[in-house]
């Protein structure tokens, strides 16, 4: 007894069964996490060693070089790059996919420790991180007010600690621009007069502001912790500290310097809607939901909100769970749609609620089947999952449709409702177990290859995955059932209304197939070759449609770099910056909130998203309102201000920042690498090519990381003579940055808090040259001038120095507007070849590029692979070669129909267009299985001629067809049509299947029955071997 003898003479315990997987499927959807995207583990590490005062070049050569050769030799790592800035060492460390982090992260720290030993002394420990996704904020915002910078950054801090509570945070930061210490500002006079050097002060600062632990004292039967107390307690204490004496009398710190408690030099401006602010962020625990965690933090802000001060604002700059949640419910949307649709095209081929209704229950089974598995494969709700659902819509009635087609043909005939069931199972059972197995094939090859695409699509894939299997079951199980207890047959001639318009409608599409067909089958030259040039003309359309890794979401913000020249201070950037700040407002009324970060003290977010940091470069934050309430995308928005904002203000260099979608495709779209080791021929290299490259249309946002070079000062130190007084590069290197950038002596603890001491010059010697090399600096013979040692020149050093497998590279990055990325790309290939690189140096493509090829040669594998599945399937159904390779042919066809759909919808082929592909594989071969099983049936069992087979088969088996690629087409349409957030993405991929699916369906219904009568009259036809 088979699976539908069993659901036929036992069926409230089948639908008891199927009713406990929609419980379980809606009590699974209650508890799994929402997300935006899978959670995706890239495997990267960072490496970042700090060696305060050292400029690129040295820290190059002392860190990042011997750090670059000992990690290379770590197993499983795919790519070394780095970047060297002044005062910092940062290394990526890209292994390949899969790999254990954990013991890689290990390995590094093993490796790190032969080589530290070899370190400066006063540069820092190194220190790795895990690049992990999930640790981006998840909530950012903004505490505004023209108030004191002071009383705002202490708000700030509390609102910081607020959220710090709040479950499921990680950490809760305040970004402030500026913060309360206590200055010791000396004056070299009073010094110079008193005899006390800048160090003493210092070490008599350090040694008095200290608690010291003693031991233990036993008295008796108690035990007492004995220490001596000499933190400071308040500012007076350490006016009053004795710091040397002349003459036998006390110098006090008060009578070298000026003791101030208050805010620290502003090296940074922040600023919200046109008011001073604070930046402020949120991250979430790796193993929270950032759905769950950014509601709770937005709903601790409104609550906030409410005891702030009069004049005080918070407003959300960026909110992860409010962009997870829309375009979550958008793709729930976009689902119920199709289920819509799909369940209408079934009751206008049925004409009968009842058989509908019955029918389009293998949706909400098929759903909640794949909710239930899903739970259990720790996924998540997120826009691929959900994605795949929504692909599965239409497909989950394939399978039922054909089976409810064979049921009622053999009720017509007058057959018993239980044998009409049975036989009508049984006749197309391993046609649709064939179909439905050959459509899972395809996402095998997924598992077996590495790489974005894999690891991207992995939940799309088991998603459709297992809503095919239950439709399977449905269909072999509760359709036989249903249609035995509710399923009665009304004759076509019986037919009343609505009911008999369709029949009327469907026999007259079925009369004017059967008269084409026929045509066809007389006329098998003209349909086979105008095929095949149907075919070759449309592989023409390819140059016309481009490439792109994948469209950009529209998340409703836009970030915009600014830049003065180098060296600029902070003033004058932030004066060119309210001219680009009053352009914006007045070009983008869509906008709701801007906010501003100018230079790198952490007041805002110019060193988390810009490669640039300084007091001449900026980011300003576009926040506009939702998509619902615009006519403009993102990208539009975008390009009608670029020309409005691009080389308008004097020294001021605009570009504009990639979307987060970006981060996935390895960086910028373009990347042009120069790689050789003089940094001048570098520079003048990127200058040509920057030239050319700037001709490409198209190619905006032309960037090169060896820029222009930062002007300094270089202070050369006469070894000789500093040897004379005993005194070596270092010590004048540190006793020099400790009187122009001051230094952090020790710290003030009151009420909990805790502030720095910082020693520091007056800023009319600290910025004035001739000032800095007439101090004098303390020697075993006494205190020397600088200037006995020490000459000044001025140059322009590099502002980073950045490595690739060891070697310096300077990259020369861009951004695609207006054009597909595959174009632009192929323009600026053709620029590198055109230039001769000199000797030692070679020019490379990478970036965004150099990663769409790499995923689409691993979709190109997998498509093949999957092609390859398909057809031994589909060899094991029929016990064949012939008919497989028959019915292979249906891919091609749904080629013709990808292109011509991607072409008049101005989608490019893209990492989804290519899913669709794939997709197609495993769908469009389906309609020809239950058709050539059919024909064979007819012709080979029952004796009938081919022709007669053929026409027959195409009578009987148009519907069916015709519905399951109506169902799955319709279904398809609300995703295609990119409505709502986040649909952007997943559209190509829909639209790839639709074109492919009706072209194909057309063509399958004509050009595969010509076809296999070919190869039947060719078997025919093939001598037999004589005896």
């Amino acid at each position: 007894m088979n699976i539908t003898d069993v659901s036929i003479k036992r069926p409230l315990a089948v639908s008891m069964v199927f009713l406990g997987i929609i419980l379980f499927g809606f009590i699974s959807v209650t508890n799994l996490p929402v997300a935006l995207f899978p959670d995706v583990t890239f495997p990267m590490m960072i490496v970042l060693t700090n060696y305060p005062g050292a400029g690129p070049e040295e820290i190059e050569t002392m860190i990042t070089d011997p750090l670059e050769k000992s990690l290379a030799t770590i197993n499983n790592l795919d790519e070394i790059t780095s970047t060297t800035q002044e005062n910092i060492s940062m290394i990526l460390l890209q292994f390949e996919w899969g790999t254990d982090l954990d013991a890689s992260s290990n390995d590094v720290r093993d490796v790190m420790g032969f080589i530290l030993p070899y370190f400066p002394d006063d540069a820092d420990y190194p220190l790795i991180f895990k690049f992990d996704i999930s640790q981006q904020p998840v909530v950012m915002y903004t505490i505004g007010g023209n108030i004191d910078p002071l009383e705002l950054n202490e708000i700030a801090e509390d609102i910081a600690d607020r959220l710090q509570r709040v479950g499921g945070v990680a950490a809760s930061y305040a970004l402030s621009e500026t913060f309360r210490e206590i200055q010791i500002i000396l004056d070299p006079l009073k010094l110079k007069g008193t005899g006390i050097t800048p160090d003493q002060v210092i070490d008599v600062l350090q040694a008095q502001n200290i608690n010291y632990p003693l031991g233990n004292v036993e008295t008796g039967k108690k035990v007492y912790i004995l220490r001596t107390i000499g933190e400071y307690e308040d500012l007076n204490q350490i006016r009053n500290t004795v710091v040397g004496s002349s003459n036998g009398t006390p110098i006090l710190l008060s009578q070298v310097a000026d003791v101030l408690f208050q805010s620290s030099e502003r090296n940074a401006i922040s600023r919200t809607n046109g008011v001073s602010s604070i930046w402020g962020m949120v991250q979430k625990r790796t193993d929270a939901n950032a759905a769950n965690v950014g509601t709770r933090v937005v709903e601790e802000l409104e609550a906030i909100k409410k005891d702030l001060p009069p004049g005080i604002t918070v407003d959300l700059i960026f909110n992860q769970a409010d962009f997870i949640m829309r375009s979550v419910k958008s793709t729930a949307q976009t689902l119920v749609m199709g289920a819509i649709l799909a369940i209408v095209i079934l009751f206008f081929f049925l004409g009968s609620f009842r058989s509908t209704l019955y029918m389009a229950v293998a949706i909400p089974i098929a759903v909640f089947f794949a909710l239930f598995f899903m739970y259990f494969f720790d996924m998540s709700l997120n826009i691929i999952s959900l994605g795949g659902l929504t692909i599965a819509i239409g497909m989950v009635l394939d399978s039922a449709i054909v089976v409810f087609e064979a049921i009622f043909r053999h009720k017509e005939k007058g057959e018993a409702p239980e044998k009409a069931a049975s036989v009508g199972a049984r006749e197309v059972g391993a046609a649709i177990t064939a179909s439905t197995l050959t459509t899972i094939a395809v996402f095998l090859p997924l598992l077996l290859v590495s790489g974005l695409a894999s690891v991207f699509f992995r939940q799309l894939a088991l998603t459709v995955t297992f809503a095919l299997i239950s439709s399977l079951l449905v269909a072999l199980t509760i359709i036989p059932m249903l249609s035995v207890r509710f399923g009665t047959v009304t004759r076509r001639e019986d037919r009343k209304g609505f009911g008999l318009k369709i029949a009327k409608f469907y026999e007259g599409v079925e009369n004017f197939y059967t008269r084409i067909l026929c045509w066809s089958l007389g006329h098998k030259k003209t349909i086979i070759f105008g095929t095949i040039g149907v075919f070759i003309v449309s592989l023409f359309l390819v140059p016309f449609i481009g490439t792109e890794l994948s469209p950009e979401i529209d998340q409703g913000e836009i970030i915009i770099n600014a830049e003065m020249p180098v060296g600029t201070n902070l003033w004058v950037t932030d004066s060119a910056v309210q001219k680009l700040e009053k352009i914006v407002v007045e070009e983008v009324p869509e906008l709701e909130i801007l906010s501003t970060s100018i230079g790198s003290g952490g007041g805002g977010f110019t060193s988390l998203f810009s490669s640039t940091a300084g007091p001449h470069a900026a980011q300003i934050w576009l926040e506009l309102v939702n998509r619902q309430e615009r006519n403009r995308s993102v990208k539009r928005i975008q390009q009608d201000l670029r020309p409005k904002v691009v080389n308008v203000i004097p020294g001021l260099k605009v570009t504009f920042g990639g979307n987060e979608f970006e981060m996935f495709g390895g960086g910028s779209a373009i990347d042009v690498k120069i790689i050789g080791y003089d940094l001048e021929t570098a520079q003048a290299l990127s200058g040509e090519l920057m030239e050319k490259m700037s001709e490409v249309k198209g190619l905006v946002d032309l960037e090169s990381s060896i820029g222009e070079g930062k002007p300094e000062y270089r202070l050369v130190i006469d070894r000789r003579k500093a040897a004379n007084f005993g005194l070596t590069p270092y010590q004048i290197g540190a006793t020099l940055r400790s009187r122009v950038e001051g230094i952090v002596a020790s710290q003030y603890r009151k009420a909990g808090d805790e502030y720095n001491i910082r020693i520091m010059f007056d800023k009319k010697y600290r910025n004035d040259l001739k000032e800095i090399i007439s101090m004098t600096i303390t020697t075993p013979l006494g205190e020397v001038p600088l200037q006995n040692f020490i000459k000044d020149t001025i140059a322009v050093g590099p502002v980073q120095i950045e490595h690739e497998e060891n070697e310096r590279v300077v990259s020369i990055t861009g951004a695609v507007e207006g054009r597909d990325m595959g174009s632009v790309a192929g323009e600026v290939q053709k620029i590198v070849k055109s230039i001769q690189a000199p000797v030692d140096f070679r020019i490379e493509m990478g970036g965004g590029f150099e990663q769409q090829m790499e995923t689409f040669r691993d979709l190109g594998f997998v498509i093949l692979l999957a092609v390859v599945l398909v057809y031994m399937i589909m060899v094991g159904q029929f016990e064949s070669f012939k008919e497989p390779f028959i019915i292979m042919f249906t891919i091609p066809l749904a080629i013709i129909g990808v292109l011509w759909m991607l072409f008049f919808t101005g989608t490019t082929i893209n990492m989804q267009s290519l899913l669709g592909v794939l997709l197609l594989g495993g769908i469009v071969v389906n309609n020809a299985i239950v058709y050539i099983t059919y024909v064979n049936q007819l012709h080979r069992k029952h004796g009938m001629s081919i022709f007669d087979a053929i026409v027959e088969a195409g009578r009987v088996r148009l519907r069916p067809i015709l519905m399951t690629a109506l169902t799955t087409t319709f279904g398809l349409i609300p995703m295609a049509l990119a409505i709502g957030s986040g649909n952007e993405i997943r559209a190509p991929m829909a639209r790839s299947v639709i074109g492919g699916l009706l072209l194909s369906t057309f063509l399958t219904l004509v050009f595969i029955p010509v076809l296999y009568t070919l190869f039947e009259r060719r078997k025919k036809n093939k001598p037999k071997p004589a005896r």
